[in-house]
Formats: structure tokens, sequence, C-alpha cells
């Protein structure tokens, strides 16, 4: 089984209000990237953990950054960004969530208009 990441609502039709940017991963690599978002939120940022983490539905399991407003979205990516490249000798669980950041996330992030480089 495998599982959504939902980035922001897309902007093709604005009429349309359940129409959402999202992308499927793997179930392992989606637990793997769910402990990433554990490390990284879990100790100091437990309302960003709630927001992106909420609770997961029966059949389909979900990551959402919709529901962050501009700053949030920013200080998640960096936070995540920083988290990552302190990892020294990441194990293979690690590097599957990296994975997912990298190729799967990051390209998506970088086009949401709430994204600032910094």
């Amino acid at each position: 089984m495998g599982a959504v990441i939902f980035f922001n609502k897309s902007d093709v039709n604005k009429k349309d209000e359940s129409k959402f940017i999202s992308t499927y991963v793997n179930s392992s690599y989606w637990d793997s990237f769910g402990d990433l978002l554990d490390a990284v939120f879990l100790p100091n940022y437990p309302k960003l953990h709630e927001i992106i983490k909420s609770e997961e539905g029966e059949y389909l399991k979900f990551y959402s950054f919709v529901e962050l407003d501009k700053e949030e979205f920013n200080q998640s990516v960096k936070l995540i960004r920083n988290y990552i490249a302190k990892q020294n000798n990441p194990t293979e669980w690690q590097k599957m969530a990296q994975v997912v950041w990298n190729e799967i996330a990051e390209p998506y992030i970088i086009q949401d208009e709430r994204y600032q480089p910094n």
C-alpha cells in the first residue's frame, strides 16, 4: 500500500476547490518519510507536525502541506532541508526519506506560490 502527499491546491481551475497537487509514494518510502517528519517537527515544532502529519484516514494515508500559511510553509521547508543536510552517514531508511524529499516533494515545493528561496 502507498500513500499521497498533498502540496497545494491546483490553480488550474479555481472553481473546483477539490483539485489538489499531489503525488503517490510507495509504502516503505512513505514510512521513512513519516519518520523524517517526526524527527524534524516533533521535538520543537509540534504545531507544524500536527498540520502536516495530521490524522491519517483509514484507507488513505496522507501528509499535507496545503494548510500551512506562507511563513509556516517556508519554515517547514527550511527545517527539513537543514535536517537532511546534517545527516552524516545516513542509514538506508534515512536515504529512502531523502529520496522522497529530494525527488518527489522538492519539485512540487519549489513550484508552490508560497515558496521563497533562501
